[in-house]
């Protein structure tokens, strides 16, 4: 499925080479978050928007190597899902051990040309150092945090990293991940899609852990100004039970993946964490459901586990999923 929606700049007040003064983009983003006036117009809508990564572009903005962007922030194969992948924590966080799993896989199974972690703090502990020093490519991006949705205060935090998600991939394109979401092979058959979703159960709603789309989807658009009628009491409502239907309407518009992401479900965590059958290879990515489960803390929680989780983990850290002695462990493994 091909989108509709075409990246047009011809409606920015600006003459060629120069920086934009209005920018549709922002415009259409802040009628649902004015912290979205914050996106900088002449990175989000200029000459090289088009052609480029815009969140690398701001990266380098923010570190001050600005002149470094237009030579390394170009985005490949234009017309596809870009390679770039994203999770967003906002508030202080402190990164576990299946965080550093969550985005070692990313990186091992999707190739990206950047990871970035978007918020308003830098993630802390000593799994967040290991990150930094084991994966290449982690770049962290500041981004405030918006202070309501179409006016309405947040009840749930949840929710503000909800609507920014859907900022990034429809300014920019790419991979949006939970920081508990495992990718466990490559995504390659998913990047000519307009947009891949996957239903967590019909009750639930879709789930908004994995979201793969190109930039200015029409479906993420429309998704997004559902928020113009803002839930707060409803926790699913607006984030999982809106693309839900949406998708009933026009099924057509959405690439759907529901077993090969959201499987096992939340309410099958016993095939995650009990048992070791699953056959966790078959899909695109696993979902760790970490509330109130037994998830693995460290290399020595995994290293001769007989769980479904256990092969996981060991197969992102070491390239196989067979038990490690603990002398391997000790030695740094």
């Amino acid at each position: 499925m091909r989108s509709n929606v075409v990246w047009d700049n011809s409606d920015q007040t600006q003459d060629k080479g120069r920086k934009p003064t209005s920018c549709s983009v922002i415009d259409f983003l802040a009628t649902i978050d004015a912290s979205a006036r914050l996106y900088d117009p002449d990175l989000v809508c200029d000459d090289l928007a088009r052609t480029s990564d815009i969140v690398c572009r701001m990266y380098f903005r923010q570190i001050g190597l600005e002149h470094l962007a237009e030579s390394t922030c170009m985005l490949g194969k234009p017309g596809r899902v870009p390679k770039v992948v994203y999770f967003v924590i906002f508030g202080t966080y402190i990164f576990k051990f299946w965080h550093y799993i969550a985005i070692m896989a990313a990186q091992r199974n999707i190739s990206p040309s950047a990871v970035y972690i978007i918020g308003d703090q830098h993630p802390q502990g000593r799994w967040w150092q290991r990150v930094l020093s084991d994966i290449h490519g982690v770049r962290f991006v500041y981004r405030e945090l918006p202070q309501n949705i179409s006016g309405v205060s947040v009840k749930f935090r949840h929710h503000l990293s909800d609507i920014v998600r859907l900022q990034i991939l429809y300014m920019n394109g790419g991979i949006y991940l939970d920081a508990d979401m495992v990718v466990v092979r490559d995504l390659e058959p998913l990047l000519d899609y307009d947009i891949t979703l996957g239903m967590v159960e019909n009750g639930t709603g879709m789930g908004n852990a994995f979201i793969a789309t190109k930039r200015g989807s029409e479906f993420l658009r429309e998704w997004y100004t559902e928020y113009s009628h803002y839930s707060r009491d409803q926790f699913y409502y607006n984030s999982l039970q809106v693309p839900r239907n949406m998708y009933f309407k026009n099924p057509s518009r959405v690439h759907i993946e529901s077993e090969r992401l959201y499987r096992p479900n939340w309410f099958e965590a016993d095939l995650l964490f009990k048992r070791s059958d699953y056959p966790w290879w078959t899909n695109f990515a696993v979902h760790i459901w970490t509330n109130g489960n037994p998830v693995p803390r460290s290399p020595a929680d995994i290293q001769d586990a007989n769980t479904t989780i256990a092969q996981i983990f060991r197969k992102v850290m070491y390239g196989d999923s067979r038990p490690r002695t603990r002398a391997f462990i000790e030695n740094g493994g």
